[in-house]
């Protein structure tokens, strides 16, 4: 079965989010470095909650039994379905814990064209998604759900990562750093304030820093020399794609 959703024009919710292009980096450290250099002047570091400056991303990848989105990964019309959700911590050292604010999203990539349609979901559907529990009837995640051509879904891989953003003042450009890349087995409980990090890991230890960079409409001169030096260190590779590599490459070794 096809796992590519349809949403009627008339029943599609609004995105809350949505940019035109998208480039993925696995830089060196020296890259990396040149990369945010050429950035100073036209972008600054975006705080989502000041009072929790050390930002981190817990994301659950959701498929098929027949893992109909991994095999789009690399047909030219990938597609992600996934539940975000966001912690904070206030000091590096101290422990995340996350914040109650969650989306489940649908996501396409026809090259570096991306849309994204992303849904704010309760901690009761954000639950029953983890868990395969019915999803309640009203809500953002079953609207979704309903609407889409899919086999039903299971979480499958959780992504977690401190992630930085830089942005312009528009946000017509947004540059994101997720550090600490880890992937795990899903989490079980998505209650706010509940220590976010997770615990059940999988597969080796994936690159220091994956750059994720997002515009609008035509791309900047200014970002375009500072993607320059980064062009060599391009990846196709999504954090789907490897977290689930990772995944059922454990799955075969404990065999």
């Amino acid at each position: 079965m096809s796992a590519t959703a349809r949403v009627r024009d008339e029943d599609r919710p609004a995105p809350c989010a949505e940019q035109d292009r998208e480039r993925r980096f696995q830089p060196s450290r020296d890259a990396l470095a040149a990369f945010l250099s050429a950035l100073q002047g036209w972008t600054s570091r975006h705080l989502y909650d000041p009072g929790l400056p050390v930002a981190y991303t817990r994301t659950t990848y959701l498929d098929t039994q027949g893992l109909d989105l991994l095999g789009t990964c690399h047909s030219g019309q990938a597609e992600r379905l996934r539940l975000r959700e966001y912690a904070g911590a206030a000091h590096p050292a101290e422990a995340p814990v996350l914040t109650g604010t969650r989306f489940l999203e649908l996501k396409r990539n026809r090259g570096e064209r991306r849309t994204k349609l992303r849904l704010p979901v309760t901690e009761a559907e954000a639950r029953a998604v983890l868990t395969g529990q019915p999803l309640p009837v009203e809500g953002g995640a079953a609207r979704l759900l309903r609407q889409a051509s899919l086999t039903p879904v299971r979480p499958w891989v959780t992504a977690w990562y401190r992630r930085t953003t830089l942005a312009t003042v528009s946000c017509d450009v947004r540059i994101t750093l997720d550090e600490g890349l880890v992937f795990a087995l899903p989490p079980d409980t998505p209650a706010a304030a509940a220590v976010a990090a997770p615990t059940r890991l999988v597969g080796r230890a994936p690159p220091a820093t994956v750059v994720e960079v997002k515009w609008k409409r035509d791309a900047p001169s200014w970002l375009e020399e500072a993607l320059w030096g980064l062009s060599s260190h391009e990846t196709a590779a999504s954090k789907f794609e490897q977290g689930m590599r990772a995944l059922l490459e454990d799955a075969r070794q404990t065999k």
